[in-house]
């Protein structure tokens, strides 16, 4: 009995040794198979670049196999300008309706660059059985794949074009605004505007060209928000007194300055200075530009007269500045012209000069000034509004004083297109002078004090004779402006004479 229960246990423990060999062996081929898999499916995938996409692969319809990311990029790209004609019809609440093109809002493919990676790493990068089926199938002709794409414009690609097709159609805010009507100030309440409400518009553009859509133009409604105007009437309130008002006439001017003129005032008018706020009247009206409202126009440079774009605006500052000294505001920079104006007194006047004269003015007082600019029947003016806290019984006036005068004797010859032999005083000489602005306040009437504001001077200016040059022969036109150049007035007499004679002669 012993004896069979020993064999019984040897041939236990064979049998087991037999499994468990028997299980090894099979794992180690397993592991063969799998090892041996995986090589030929590393073999496979390592034979393809990781940078070439494999055949069969579409991104949107368009076949980029053999192309690496950045081409299929420019491929794809390439084949959505076929749709960047197509039209878009945009909607406004009030009825108002504006089209634009999917080019014009800067369509392109959402999330292109990471669509191009996925295809470009489409069977080389994830599940390595996979990856090997993907590759065969590609190999064989039998693998295809479509990535699909949605279009899409952006708040930045699309602004320009969305202002530009219904920016007309939108109201634009109107500031507050102060106005004298029968002797006493009025308000002018201000009106909100309506701007583009981008964030909202691009997103209902896009969910228009988004998803599946169908390549073609639609129509999509355009959202409107408010804003409001850059002067309320809050701003004003308070702020009704009529500080200092001054008005000149520039109604004899040529067409020029007298544009010059009307724009540099609406420039400046509807100007709300802060209590401390330091102004500049060039800023207010620059540039001076036709798309600005001005054009050319004479002016003073050098000590001489010339034709200039905006040439005038200085009767603009002018004017303000003997309004801002009724007023009684702080000018903290301010120039004569270099010769006299016609009008206004000297040393009243306040020249403008690109970036080396300006008139600089700053709120001194503890409440916000307005300016309001006035054109009627050729004058210009303005009215400076603000909290009056003078006494009723002080009143306040400037008187321009002449301190010394500079006759001038130079003659100054010019050409002009009359007939030769013509020669006449364009303009009489102009003498030269200083002069002093003085500041007077009374008291019931009574001076109590007199105070110098600025010291003035002007140049003089030639007379000016202008002599023709006209004539059909040329010869004679160069003779006659070689003898005006050289200023000399018995030479140029000598050549009209010769050239004269010589004409009546034959």
């Amino acid at each position: 009995m012993a004896d069979n229960r020993r064999k019984r246990k040897r041939t236990g423990r064979n049998s087991y040794k037999r499994t468990l060999i028997g299980l090894a062996v099979l794992l180690i081929c397993a592991l063969l198979v799998i090892i041996v898999v995986q090589v030929m499916i590393h073999r496979t995938i390592s034979r393809y670049d990781p940078d070439i996409i494999i055949e069969g692969v579409s991104i949107g319809g368009t076949d980029v196999s053999g192309m690496t990311a950045e081409e299929a990029k420019a491929a794809v790209e390439s084949a959505a300008q076929a749709y960047a004609g197509e039209e878009i019809v945009l909607t406004l609440k009030n009825g108002g309706q504006g089209t634009v093109t999917l080019g014009d809002l800067g369509g392109s493919v959402k999330d292109l660059d990471e669509i191009a990676q996925e295809a470009a790493d489409c069977g080389k990068k994830g599940n390595s059985v996979e990856n090997y089926k993907i590759l065969k199938g590609s190999e064989d002709g039998s693998f295809s794949i479509n990535y699909p794409i949605e279009y899409q414009v952006t708040e930045e690609s699309a602004e320009d074009a969305l202002n530009n097709c219904l920016g007309s159609l939108l109201k634009t805010p109107v500031d507050a605004r102060l106005t004298r009507q029968d002797g006493a100030t009025q308000l002018i309440e201000d009106e909100q505007g309506e701007v583009i409400d981008l964030e909202k518009t691009v997103a209902n553009i896009n969910e228009l060209i988004g998803g599946d859509w169908d390549k073609k133009g639609g129509t999509v409604q355009a959202e409107v928000s408010y804003e409001d105007a850059q002067i309320v009437s809050e701003d004003l309130s308070g702020i009704t007194d009529v500080l200092g008002s001054y008005s000149t006439y520039y109604g004899d001017g040529n067409e020029g300055r007298i544009m010059n003129v009307e724009s540099g005032a609406e420039h400046v008018g509807g100007t709300l200075v802060q209590p401390g706020e330091e102004v500049s009247a060039n800023a207010l009206m620059e540039p001076y530009t036709e798309e600005n409202g001005y054009g050319m126009a004479a002016s003073f440079e050098n000590g001489e007269v010339v034709d200039s774009m905006g040439g005038g605006i200085c009767q603009v500052s002018t004017t303000l500045y003997n309004a801002l000294l009724l007023a009684e505001i702080e000018i903290t920079e301010r120039y004569a012209h270099s010769m006299l104006v016609s009008y206004v007194e000297p040393s009243m006047d306040a020249a403008i000069a690109g970036d080396v004269k300006d008139l600089k003015f700053r709120n001194d007082k503890e409440d916000p000034i307005y300016i309001e600019s006035v054109l009627s029947d050729g004058n210009i003016g303005f009215n400076i509004y603000g909290k009056e806290t003078r006494q009723e019984k002080r009143s306040i006036e400037f008187e321009s004083e002449t301190i010394e005068t500079t006759e001038s004797d130079e003659i100054r010859y010019v050409a002009t297109d009359d007939y030769i032999g013509e020669m006449y005083t364009s303009s009489s000489a102009q003498e030269g002078l200083t002069a002093q602005l003085w500041k007077i306040v009374y008291e019931d009437g009574e001076e109590v004090s007199r105070d110098t504001v600025n010291y003035s001077q002007y140049n003089g200016s030639a007379e000016t004779i202008s002599v023709g040059t006209a004539s059909d022969n040329e010869e004679d036109t160069e003779k006659m402006n070689a003898a005006i150049e050289t200023q000399d007035e018995d030479r140029i007499l000598a050549a009209i004479e010769e050239i004269t004679e010589g004409s009546s002669e034959e």
